[in-house]
Parts: C-alpha cells; structure tokens; sequence
C-alpha cells in the first residue's frame, strides 16, 4: 500500500493566526491540500496535524482521511515525521507533503505515485528550479531514517541521492504560505487559475 502523509502539525508563526484555517478558494488551506493529495490516487492519507489540532481535523470532516494528532509539534517538523512513520504500518512506501502548498493539484502529485511505481528508483523527489522541496516519495526501507529526523527530509534525501529520481516542476509552484503576503500571493495566484 502506498501512502500519502500531510504534514499539517505547525504553528504558523509568521503568520499570527492559524494559516492552515485561512480560506483559499472556497475552502481551509489544509482542506484544500488533503483533498488534492487524496485524489492522487494514494491508496491511504494520513494528515499529521499539531498545533490547534482540533480545528484542523474538523476541517477535513467529510474527507476520506485517517489522522494522527503530534502532540510534540513544538519541537519541530521531525517530531511530525516521527508521528507519520509510526501510524505507516501497513504501508510500502509514502509521500510527504506540506499543507501549505497550495498551488499543487492532484496531477502534481500524482506524478510522484507514477514515477515511483515505474521504478527503478527507491525515492522519488521534486525540484522547482534549482530548489529541492517537498513533496518527496519514499521507499518503506527509509522510514527508519525518516523517524530519527529532527527538521526536514533533506539528510535522507543527500545520503540516498543515488537512489532518488528527480522530477522537474515550475519554480512557480513551490509558494508555501507562510507569511499574510505569501497568503496574498496564493489568493492571487488561485483567482488567475492556476
């Protein structure tokens, strides 16, 4: 089984108020990220949420969804990575994506699931231009690794770059929203189209 996790656990510190329960086009920020992963076509998702934890998962009422709740969401984005490995049992590999992306449809992640199924490689991860960032799929072989880190993904992806495929999108999409102009920024973006 492949999975999805969405990292929804932050504390939205340089935004002053909850970003993932700003409305975009139509529906919460988080609402909107999990929909888009869970029409990928991932046979499982799992939103990891943290912070006012109550009122993330509340706005997911309705989604297919599992949840997992990290209550050391304070002590960083490792902390989280922690709490999805544990609720992936069952599974042979999973995607991690940020509940602040906004931009990123069903199709972008559903490039990930097909390049992974497509093999050879055990890691499949995505580059904006000249900058690597999340989502990233991983091999249930890393998920060891992936439960020992303290912030984000980028050691396991420099200690296995053999292992990684590499999949190309529009520098444009890598806006996460994490101040009130990137949030502007999204609105915008999403008024256009995108």
């Amino acid at each position: 089984m492949i999975s999805a996790v969405v990292l929804a656990a932050g504390a939205s510190s340089r935004m002053g108020r909850h970003k993932l329960l700003l409305p975009l086009a139509g529906e919460p920020l988080v609402r909107r990220v999990a929909r888009e992963v869970l029409n990928a076509g991932f046979a499982d998702v799992l939103v990891v949420a943290g912070h006012e934890h109550e009122s993330v998962l509340a706005t997911l009422e309705g989604l297919a969804v599992r949840q997992v709740v990290n209550t050391d969401y304070a002590t960083g984005m490792g902390s989280s990575f922690r709490t999805a490995v544990a609720g992936l049992r069952d599974s042979t590999a999973a995607m991690f994506a940020l509940a602040d992306q906004p931009l990123l449809t069903a199709a972008d992640y559903r490039r990930l699931l097909e390049a992974y199924r497509a093999g050879p490689s055990s890691i499949v991860s995505v580059r904006y231009g000249e900058i690597t960032a999340p989502p990233h799929l991983f091999d249930a072989r890393y998920f060891p690794e992936l439960g020992q880190l303290d912030h984000g993904a980028r050691p396991v992806l420099q200690r296995h770059a053999g292992d990684t495929a590499i999949l190309q999108f529009p520098p444009e999409l890598l806006l996460d929203v994490d101040t009130p102009d990137d949030y502007e920024r999204a609105k915008a973006l999403l008024e256009r189209g995108r």
